[in-house]
């Protein structure tokens, strides 16, 4: 490959970039890698107003295909997708694409709002062998049909749970453990412990979850397998929440 790493990035337009697409951007940017932004919704997210609407399917095929061809794709990472249209509206125009797929099942937002109709079924039919799946506690145990991931030891069964449905791996996010920020990458043979310490977060450093899964698709997109990813992603986004800088 040369020049940098080409990334689809298929999100939510939150417009103060505190998350989504913006949040994306930053982190690809970040890493030297070259972002194809791709709005699946515009969004208002603010302490009162909530709202989203999706991006008409007709578009966002557009905007692949015009993406398609003016170069490769390395990478792509998933955020919000409104619904199935839009989801087989991306499947459709990246059909025969050879890319490795970052998969964030972001469903709500941090306060609870729905930003997406699809189900864990949905998520689950993406699996495959290049398609790594970044789930936080509460959303692997929804994924998995209910009860509670709060624990390392139920992390790494989630995980193992959803490694099972065919993923190249899936990296469950453990930010939200109040104690410590400990992530658990399942692979199809192994599982790693990825252990961090947790960090006051100051309120305007939202997103850290977009810009985890965005950065572990520039990694994938350069040609690192999926645990060097990880880790590389995770110290990024650890010198984020540091210092507040991309």
């Amino acid at each position: 490959m040369s020049g940098p790493p080409r990334i689809l990035l298929c999100a939510g337009h939150e417009p103060t970039g505190r998350a989504g697409l913006l949040a994306d951007l930053s982190a690809v940017r970040a890493l030297g890698g070259a972002p194809v932004a791709v709005p699946s919704a515009q969004t208002a997210q603010g302490r009162g107003t909530f709202l989203y609407r999706p991006t008409p399917a007709l578009v966002l095929r557009a905007q692949v295909t015009a993406a398609l061809e003016l170069g490769p794709l390395h990478a792509v990472k998933l955020g919000q997708v409104p619904g199935p249209a839009l989801l087989g509206a991306l499947r459709e125009s990246l059909l025969g694409v050879d890319a490795w797929w970052v998969v964030d099942p972001v469903v709500r937002t941090s306060r609870g709002e729905v930003l997406s109709k699809l189900t864990p079924r949905h998520y689950l039919a993406l699996a495959g062998p290049k398609v790594v799946l970044t789930p936080n506690l509460d959303e692997a145990a929804w994924l998995l049909g209910g009860g509670e991931v709060r624990t390392v030891a139920e992390a790494l069964e989630a995980g193992r749970a959803l490694i099972a449905h065919g993923f190249g791996a899936v990296l469950v996010k453990g930010g939200h453990r109040a104690t410590g920020a400990v992530d658990v990458l399942c692979l199809p043979r192994r599982d790693v412990v990825l252990e961090g310490v947790r960090l006051a977060r100051p309120p305007e450093r939202r997103g850290s979850g977009c810009r985890l899964a965005s950065a572990l698709a520039v990694e994938l997109g350069r040609g690192r397998g999926p645990l060097s990813a990880a880790r590389r992603a995770k110290s990024y986004v650890t010198r984020y929440l540091r210092t507040g800088r991309d």
